[in-house]
């Protein structure tokens, strides 16, 4: 049996198509809209806020995400916790406040492919000196 030149380069293209698929996929979108009111205990005050998005890549275990926050005087620190609304969990990943820039940070690609698949099982807090058990709080969402 002859195998045709074009059906060699049409496999050639399907997988090609199939690598950019996946490859394509092997990130995702995570954000959250933290609020003082979302805290366990309570949180920074009523007109504080901030957002949260990220693109989240297991496969090189990456996180790059914009954090800002409003309202809550400066911050001291900042992470990604395991934990479903209202409920606290332990700090899985630390996070920088950067003015208006992206920043990156390393994960362990278990952990990322875990707040993909159940985002609500995560959230977001951003502690302050006044606030130091938070001043705000967002359940990621995917």
């Amino acid at each position: 049996m002859k195998i045709r030149p074009w059906v060699i380069a049409l496999a050639g293209i399907a997988v090609a198509a199939l690598y950019m698929g996946a490859s394509a996929q092997s990130g995702s979108v995570l954000s959250a809209n933290l609020y003082a009111e979302n805290v366990v205990g309570g949180g920074g005050g009523k007109e504080a806020y901030g957002d949260f998005n990220a693109y989240a890549e297991p496969v090189a275990q990456s996180l790059c995400y914009y954090l800002e926050v409003k309202g809550v005087g400066d911050v001291t620190s900042a992470h990604i916790h395991s934990g479903k609304s209202g409920k606290n969990g332990r700090e899985l990943v630390a996070l920088q406040l950067s003015a208006m820039d992206e920043t990156c940070t390393e994960a362990p690609g278990e952990t990322i492919n875990a707040m993909i698949a159940r985002p609500d099982h995560y959230y977001v807090d951003v502690h302050t000196e006044a606030h130091p058990r938070g001043a705000l709080r967002g359940q990621l969402s995917g």
